[in-house]
């Protein structure tokens, strides 16, 4: 494995264990513990998929749940999140929205006639004469994203349904939702906790040596205490009235994905925050991610980012990604600080990164960028639930404003803080 690291204090990939998967026909393998995504980084692949329109190249770029670039074909399943499913033996991977190859792409020429494929040109360039519409529709459908449904072979068919009344039903599995199921559970209320990856902890996670002890010990009293009910690899999908709540739940032995359906008492919504990106050009070419994303590779699953880094930081986070960077032998080429009006103009590159032009006008050679500018607060549970977002321009996101009795928020989603602080806030 090219790209795999020595074991690091954090890892939660087992070593003793090797699971083979096949990635566009290509034989590799993998751990336990990894994602398809970190297995295939591990073995020296940048490139996971095509743009939806151009046919761009991409590469990772949050490494997690809600990656964009990171869908891919599963056997007969489409559209899997490669970013979060666990690798399992024997997975079959492809790439979608590609031909011939991933690599080779005809597709790609979109961007030398891009001025001719404005948005919605298909309902005017077709238009006439319309007895053809249906010979055009069959063309335009083979551009079209996404992966392939085999309906006369598929075993995605069968799937489960459970009801459940938890006194308080907690969405995120991070410190302040831990605290606040621990805090309900103590209290006597029945709690069900929900987290959508494999383990509880949230980002401390991937954080050092004092996060990550307290993750585990906040895991272990959730897991220990009678009151409360833990779904992992499970995704709150919406809040209806009543607080009548949605979840999907998919690691479990009755079917491939099961629906929960839960009429809970109270909901508190601890989702945390998700990173954003930040707008420059070429900014999509593999090899620029996002700082939680070095962060999750190299501390989870082992797994080298890149060689040469250009990191452009706005907060703690990015300087904990150069701490980490450096502690793995990656070269820090440049640190960018946002604060004081550094940042990045531009980057090169065919397959990945190879140039980055930054605001005083050097041009420095490099094969990772990363960037940690900012959180986006995830309000759509509490949007559901009646709350109106209000912008806050200090912290440059929207935090929720007006909840209804029946519902809270805690943790990141509300105001960045400590993981002291987090805790204590879910409690």
């Amino acid at each position: 494995m090219s790209n795999r690291l020595p074991a690091q204090q954090g890892e939660v990939i087992d070593r003793s264990t090797s699971l083979s998967l096949t990635w566009n026909g290509k034989a590799l393998t993998g751990h336990e513990g990894d994602t398809i995504a970190s297995a295939i980084a591990a073995n020296g692949d940048d490139v996971f998929s095509r743009s939806m329109k151009y046919h761009r190249r991409r590469g990772i770029l949050t490494a997690d749940h809600w990656d964009p670039n990171l869908f891919v074909q599963v056997g007969d399943e489409p559209n899997v999140r490669a970013g979060s499913r666990r690798l399992e033996a024997g997975m079959v991977v492809s790439s979608q929205n590609v031909w011939p190859s991933l690599r080779f792409d005809l597709g790609a020429v979109n961007q030398l006639v891009g001025r001719f494929l404005s948005a919605g040109f298909y309902y005017k360039t077709f238009m006439r004469p319309a007895f053809l519409w249906p010979v055009y529709q069959k063309v335009l459908k083979k551009f079209a994203p996404g992966g392939e449904i085999h309906w006369k072979t598929s075993t995605h068919g069968d799937y489960d349904k459970r009801y459940v009344h938890p006194d308080v039903l907690v969405a995120g599995g991070g410190p302040a939702g831990m605290g606040a199921a621990l805090a309900a559970a103590d209290a006597g209320a029945s709690v069900l906790l929900v987290e959508q990856y494999g383990d509880l902890g949230g980002h401390l996670r991937w954080g050092d040596d004092d996060q990550r002890a307290k993750a585990a010990e906040l895991a272990a009293a959730c897991r220990a205490h009678a009151g409360i009910e833990v779904l992992l690899d499970s995704t709150v999908t919406g809040r209806y009235d009543h607080n009548w709540v949605a979840i999907m739940q998919r690691s479990h032995a009755i079917a491939p994905e099961r629906l929960v359906k839960a009429r809970a008492g109270v909901l508190v919504v601890a989702a945390g925050l998700i990173e954003r990106p930040y707008v420059f050009a070429g900014n999509d070419t593999p090899g620029v991610m996002l700082s939680g994303a070095v962060r999750r590779l190299v501390n989870l699953w082992a797994v080298l980012p890149g060689t040469r880094a250009v990191i452009l930081s706005a907060n703690a986070e990015g300087d904990a990604t150069v701490a980490d960077l450096e502690r793995i032998g990656v070269e820090i080429v440049a640190v960018l600080d946002a604060r004081k009006g550094e940042t990045i103009v531009s980057v090169e590159g065919g397959g990945r990164v190879s140039k980055v032009t930054v605001s005083d006008g050097r041009t420095l050679d490099a094969d990772l960028v990363v960037t940690a500018t900012g959180w986006t607060a995830p309000t759509s549970l509490l949007n559901m639930g009646g709350d109106r977002p209000v912008y806050d321009a200090t912290a440059a996101r929207y935090s929720s404003n007006s909840l209804p009795a029946n519902i809270l928020a805690t943790g990141g989603i509300t105001g960045d803080g400590s993981t002291a602080e987090l805790t204590a806030h879910g409690r």
